[in-house]
């Protein structure tokens, strides 16, 4: 039987009938490096380290392969041969990724409300110079995603702290320490959902209380929720739009297939603005600094992903909640001294080392140098993260365990 040619049918088509296999084995051992990976690759470049030994766990993206789906969506593009401008892509596009937010989170919205741009941190970027003037106050919740820092002070906006309380049963927001910081100035918060590094699913009660400090005081929220389908057993996401009937006039949610999926060399988000004044308004941005369309592969990778790589990610999440277990159960036996709360969603465990007495340059030294770990230094989320590493553990369970040896021993070793 002959193949269809991509042009005579659609992605979605070719997927289906190619039946590609959506089960993977996510402890087969995986190779990135040679694939200009910042991760594996960037090492010399980041850290000035280069060798075989060094276990990179450290930025946000996965050591497994893409789903299947995607992959073949990607080569089979590839394989029609040009290369051209984009365009007749809609409203398929549209179906699948708002069918996938009806699905996935219950979220329904006008189909005009999503937005493809490139990637998250930059639609932060603009909006902060849309919706907001030089000199005018923007909201984070340290320790928090470092993007948000720098996205603020290149701005030229002021930066106002609102760190999350850290209790014996985890993190919470501070509501008081927020209404206290407010004034005239203040035109936007940056919200974490779920958490980057913490780990945190807010509940809807603790959403809806930051909703209605925000509205009283004509805040809008800009939720980056690229990691809402990242999410472990009793807990659940819940879209910001969703808080209440009137989010949708004053909250902006900013989405991207690349955590759920791997993909994030990709560049492609969906933002969802409902409000269709703050829409034009931030079209009106892109316009003025030359965004035209979406990056082909991009475009063919996303609609393959939200249309057919649901089953993939059901197992993925299975074996990430077990990873996340495994960490605890290693803690526990072997380094009881770290502090660490189960992520409730992410790939990203956030690790206190505090009890060693390590902090900042010492601390990074230490688990770089010695271990030859790459974390994430803490210090970098903001200064509550001092004493603090990110681990990322979307990756071969094996390789997690020789981490967290090497960890060990250079820590024992340390104190010795």
């Amino acid at each position: 039987m002959i193949e269809p040619h991509f042009g005579e049918i659609g992605i979605a088509e070719y997927i289906a009938n190619r039946r590609v296999d959506a089960s993977m084995d996510f402890d087969a051992p995986y190779s990135r490096k040679g694939s200009y990976s910042i991760k594996h690759d960037g090492l010399e470049e980041i850290f000035g380290l280069t060798g075989e030994d060094l276990l990179p766990l450290w930025v946000a993206d996965m050591d497994f392969p893409s789903p299947p789906v995607v992959q073949a969506a990607i080569i089979k593009r590839a394989e029609q041969g040009a290369y051209g401008y984009v365009g007749g892509y809609q409203p398929q596009y549209k179906d699948i990724v708002s069918a996938w937010f009806a699905g996935r989170q219950d979220l329904h919205v006008d189909k005009r409300a999503f937005l493809v741009s490139d990637t998250i941190v930059a639609g932060i970027n603009r909006m902060i110079r849309t919706f907001t003037q030089e000199g005018d106050k923007v909201i984070i919740q340290t320790p928090v995603y470092p993007p948000f820092h720098r996205a603020v002070i290149n701005n030229n906006r002021e930066l106002v702290y609102n760190p999350l309380k850290k209790t014996a049963a985890g993190y919470e927001m501070d509501y008081d320490d927020l209404s206290t910081k407010i004034d005239d100035k203040c035109k936007l918060l940056i919200f974490c959902s779920p958490h980057n590094p913490v780990g945190r699913v807010w509940r809807i009660e603790e959403l809806e209380r930051l909703w209605e400090i925000c509205s009283r005081h004509n805040i809008l929220i800009i939720s980056d929720e690229a990691h809402a389908d990242i999410v472990y057993s009793g807990n659940k996401h819940i879209n910001f739009l969703n808080v209440a009937a009137q989010a949708k006039e004053s909250v902006i949610v900013c989405t991207s297939p690349h955590k759920t999926f791997n993909m994030a060399g990709l560049h492609i988000s969906n933002l969802i603005i409902p409000n269709e004044y703050l829409r034009h308004a931030y079209v009106r941005m892109l316009t003025r600094e030359g965004y035209a369309r979406p990056n082909i592969f991009a475009l063919v990778a996303c609609m393959a992903a939200y249309g057919q790589a649901a089953p993939w990610l059901d197992e993925l999440l299975v074996y990430l909640e077990a990873n996340r277990d495994f960490i605890a159960r290693y803690l526990a036996r072997e380094m009881p001294q770290i502090g660490y709360y189960k992520p409730e969603g992410t790939f990203l465990a956030w690790l206190d080392f505090s009890a060693f007495g390590l902090a900042g340059d010492k601390l990074q030294e230490c688990i770089l140098r010695q271990a030859k770990v790459v974390l994430n230094a803490g210090a970098m989320f903001g200064v509550e993260g001092n004493t603090f590493m990110r681990l990322n553990f979307a990756c071969p369970r094996a390789q997690i365990e020789r981490a967290l040896e090497r960890i060990k021993n250079a820590l024992y070793c340390k104190v010795q």
